[in-house]
């Protein structure tokens, strides 16, 4: 499973330029690959999303196509290229999707700047117009709500050097003006590129120009008065180390798309759904019993008497839980001691997510938070004997069961160098079997993953050895075969850093991939 990003940044709408909000990032598994992915542009009701995906073949050169995904908000599925006529060129990106039959595209290899649209007829899509932007090579474009405006990145002369963004204007007459340079407030001496207007009002952008986290970050500019305002850095998590780009709005406040290269994806530009924290609906009806707990006595304190907690010497681990649909959840929220092999304590979080609970040190810790219909999350903690009252501000996202879904199991741990699976995953395993049975049409994959210590070949075998013991568990207490496969990628995905033990930690996981319901 990728990263999930959480953190707190400006929200920018169309009705405020800086709204305090939070956002999370979620890759588009099933869309993304080892090759690029990146450009995404929605149909008029969001249901289906047109991208560029760009394969790097023998002697450098590419190979790119305009394909189609079906879907909404984070839930995304192939179905195939986007034009018939996509064989006649050699490159066609979507830059614009007005109607459900009319698609304007830009042929990349072409030496000109020229825009074309096309209308579907039945099946088929046919070229109806044009729109030249000049003589330059343009990157991506953008259009106005009327289609009277169209706003592109492109190198000409009279700019500040790289590619600068330029608009142009639609007459009465149908003729366009020449591109009209957006200024020194948006363009910079490297790169501007990928516009994105929302509500005219709004644009967005990447530069490499400006100081940012990384390459490429994403910027917003709101027009005041005719004219575009000091351009505002999107922050973590939108912006990371890598390059981030082709922002994409949707018509609902949830979401949002982008293209990044950061690490963690599977290969080049991986897309994101950006998921904002704006939901007011609250979900309702999980049968969790609240602060339900066992009457195991820990530092010779009955937990289930919270009042009676050393306060001074616990860890707190607190945050809100939602859906990646955006929906507060009341989810079970599950303490268990890894070592004696049983849940602890649990509790139900409030009505808008919240929760809240004490945990105590000197033992190996799981979380485990559930929600009918979605995928459980888990968290693990190593906790020695502490002397001092600590916070931990956890938001978590729980994943809604869905075809190309996955989550880390955080609580499996294996032998050094084994394949066999410790006393301490025993409850880690009872979770994957409930979900199994309270869902009984789902078929998973596991999935073995390693750190890059070692030769490839010898993590590659581990890492299924590892998998298939996991499934072989599974098998072994009721679950059907036929719903279960095991697979190993060795060290090949990793989602943290291996020059450090904690990115190291990350690396070495299982993960639990939906593939069936």
């Amino acid at each position: 499973m990728k990263k999930i990003f959480i953190a707190a940044f400006s929200l920018i709408s169309a009705a405020a330029l800086a709204v305090d909000g939070k956002c999370y990032l979620i890759p588009l598994d099933s869309i993304n690959t080892a090759d690029h992915e990146y450009n995404t542009v929605l149909n008029p009701d969001n249901s289906k999303m047109a991208y560029t995906s760009s394969q790097v073949l023998k002697h450098g050169y590419t190979k790119e196509s305009a394909l189609m995904a079906e879907g909404e908000g984070t839930t995304w599925n192939k179905s195939g290229k986007i034009l018939s006529l996509k064989k006649k060129v050699s490159h066609i990106d979507v830059v614009a999707w007005p109607t459900e039959d009319t698609i304007y595209t830009y042929n990349g290899k072409k030496k000109s700047g020229r825009i074309q649209i096309y209308a579907k007829k039945g099946d088929k899509w046919s070229k109806i117009g044009k729109i030249k932007l000049g003589s330059k090579p343009i990157k991506k474009s953008c259009f106005n709500s009327n289609l009277t405006s169209v706003y592109f990145s492109t190198q000409r002369k009279g700019g500040l050097g790289g590619q600068d963004l330029y608009v142009s204007h639609k007459d009465e007459k149908g003729k366009w003006s020449k591109p009209v340079w957006l200024g020194e407030k948006i363009n910079t001496k490297g790169d501007d590129i990928a516009p994105e207007l929302v509500g005219d009002s709004l644009l967005y952008f990447a530069s490499n120009g400006r100081d940012g986290k990384g390459g490429f970050d994403i910027y917003c500019s709101k027009i005041v008065a005719g004219e575009w305002g000091e351009p505002v850095n999107l922050g973590e998590p939108i912006n990371s180390e890598g390059d981030d780009i082709f922002f994409t709005k949707s018509k609902s406040e949830r979401f949002a798309y982008m293209s990044s290269s950061r690490e963690g994806g599977k290969g080049g530009f991986d897309i994101y759904a950006i998921s904002y924290i704006v939901a007011k609906e609250m979900a309702s009806g999980f049968p969790a019993p609240l602060s339900m707990l066992s009457n195991k006595l820990l530092a010779g304190i009955n937990i289930q008497n919270e009042s009676q907690i050393d306060t001074t010497k616990v860890t707190l681990l607190k945050g809100i839980v939602m859906g990646d649909d955006s929906v507060y959840l009341k989810a079970k929220v599950a303490l268990s001691d890894n070592k004696l092999g049983q849940v602890i304590a649990t509790q139900e979080a409030e009505e808008n997510g919240a929760y809240r609970i004490m945990i105590p040190g000197g033992s190996n810790y799981g979380i485990a938070v559930s929600y009918p219909g979605y995928l459980f999350h888990s968290e693990n903690f190593e906790l020695p004997e502490q002397n001092e009252y600590k916070e931990i501000d956890k938001d978590i996202v729980l994943k809604k069961i869905a075809i190309g879904k996955n989550v880390a199991l955080r609580n499996l741990f294996f032998e050094t160098n084994k394949a066999d699976l410790s006393d301490e995953s025993i409850v880690e395993l009872s979770n994957v079997i409930k979900l199994l049975n309270d869902n009984p049409t789902l078929h998973i994959e596991i999935q073995g993953h390693t750190d890059n210590r070692g030769s490839k070949a010898y993590n590659q075998g581990l890492s299924e050895r590892r998998a298939k013991s996991v499934v072989d568990y599974l098998i072994q207490h009721g679950i059907a075969p036929e719903r279960l496969t095991s697979k190993g990628y060795g060290l090949t995905k990793p989602i943290a850093t291996n020059k450090t033990e904690a990115g190291r930690a990350e690396n070495r996981r299982t993960e639990l991939l939906v593939t069936k319901i």
